[in-house]
């Protein structure tokens, strides 16, 4: 089974969560609660600018990123810019409220788009390592900003970003944790989650809304 793709088969979503409700009686409770998953892939827009939204959300609160992305595509007339575009304004994308460093991050994803990002087809069968190693050339995409494009632009199956600060709190509560887990702890602790990594990590995100 080739289990890294989720673009238009539900069947993953049902499998991943009974794969891990079947792991034991926390991940059982914690799909029970957050009920069933619904990851939603957006390929309605170019990988460039996938890439693009993914660094406007670095590090910033869902509300937050959100009203700057609306800031960046109103000032382009309410649409993602070409990278011709992008380029040509480049110096009022900080009217949008992005920092110095995102914009720089965004115009380096413009000019080797055509090289890095070209199209959804073509990385279809890369694996994700390989696309992480690609992206992670661009200045201002590292690890996490990857992961994401992987999961929700490419609907990569396995991917658990450890990175995020906010999947290893919950994952720190899940498992009644005392002391914080590491990037690298994560990684080794859902090992045995594979290949459904990235169900899980949508499970641990949504149990941050869903915290009674």
């Amino acid at each position: 089974m080739q289990a890294d793709i989720l673009i238009g088969n539900s069947e993953f979503f049902k499998e991943g969560a009974i794969f891990l409700s079947n792991q034991d009686k926390d991940w059982k409770k914690l799909v029970s609660k957050v009920g069933p998953c619904v990851i939603p892939i957006n390929q309605s827009i170019l990988p460039f600018q996938a890439l693009i939204k993914s660094v406007i959300y670095q590090q910033l609160h869902p509300k937050a990123a959100s009203s700057i992305l609306k800031k960046f595509i109103d000032f382009f007339d309410g649409r993602y810019p070409s990278p011709t575009e992008l380029i040509a304004k480049k110096q009022g994308l900080k009217e949008c409220g992005l920092s110095k460093n995102k914009c720089v991050s965004i115009v380096d994803i413009a000019l080797h788009q055509k090289y890095i990002l070209p199209n959804y087809t073509d990385v279809r069968n890369i694996k994700n390592e390989d696309i992480i190693a690609k992206l992670i050339t661009l200045k201002g995409v590292g690890r996490w900003t990857a992961e994401m494009f992987l999961i929700f632009h490419l609907g990569r199956l396995d991917i658990m970003p450890s990175t995020d600060l906010a999947i290893r709190n919950q994952y720190k509560k899940l498992k009644s944790l005392k002391e914080d887990i590491s990037p690298q702890q994560l990684t080794l602790a859902t090992k045995p989650l594979s290949p459904f990594r990235s169900i899980a990590a949508w499970y641990l995100w949504q149990s941050t809304s869903n915290a009674s």
